[in-house]
Order: structure tokens, then C-alpha cells, then sequence
């Protein structure tokens, strides 16, 4: 009865984690095609990285070593504290590269 339950809190987890994944996919796909002000670029950013670090984490956890190795490259690339010096056409690349890898991550059936 307890690993049943364990299991549905897990799924639902790993639910929410898809839905924020496809959330944040979606706004920085869109912000790539976009002019973005600075501090809403600069929370997409905030968010991207921590949402990195996280899956990276859970990537790791689940033995999973090429998705703990680009979410560690997305978290190094959009980090707030040190930012790399790109220019604009840089950053959007960027920002559409890590949304198709957070789609792509989290389609359904994959594990």
C-alpha cells in the first residue's frame, strides 16, 4: 500500500516537473523571436537555471548521464551570476536551444 503511494506521489511529481518544464519551453522559445525587456529576460533566465539544476539533479539521481550533461551545459551557458558576453542573436540561440532540449526531454513515455 505504501509503494502505491510512493509511485502516485512520484508520478506527480515528475507531472508537475513536465508541466513547468513545457512552461518555461514555451516562453523561451517565444522569447527567442521576441524583443524581451531586460529584467523579464533576466527572470527567464533566473528560472531556466534553477529549472536546470533541478533536473540535472534529478537526471543524475535516475542514472541518466547525457541529460545530466546538457542540463549542466545550460545551467554553466544561462548562469545569472556570471553571465557569458554574447551578443542578442547569441542569446536567442541559446534560449531556443535550451527550450527544444526541455521539450524534448520531457515528451511523454520517455524516461
Amino acid at each position: 500500500m505504501a509503494r502505491a503511494a510512493a509511485s502516485v506521489a512520484s508520478g506527480s511529481f515528475d507531472g508537475v516537473l513536465r508541466w513547468g518544464a513545457w512552461a518555461l519551453a514555451l516562453f523561451a522559445f517565444a522569447s527567442a523571436f521576441t524583443n524581451l525587456g531586460a529584467p523579464l529576460r533576466g527572470g527567464l533566465r533566473w528560472a531556466l537555471t534553477f529549472a536546470a539544476i533541478l533536473l540535472a539533479g534529478r537526471a543524475m539521481g535516475s542514472g541518466r548521464r547525457m541529460p545530466f550533461f546538457v542540463y549542466g551545459v545550460m545551467a554553466l551557458v544561462l548562469n545569472p551570476w556570471r553571465p557569458f558576453a554574447m551578443s542578442v542573436e547569441m542569446w536567442r540561440l541559446a534560449l531556443a536551444a535550451s527550450a527544444i532540449w526541455l521539450v524534448a526531454d520531457h515528451l511523454p513515455g520517455r524516461k
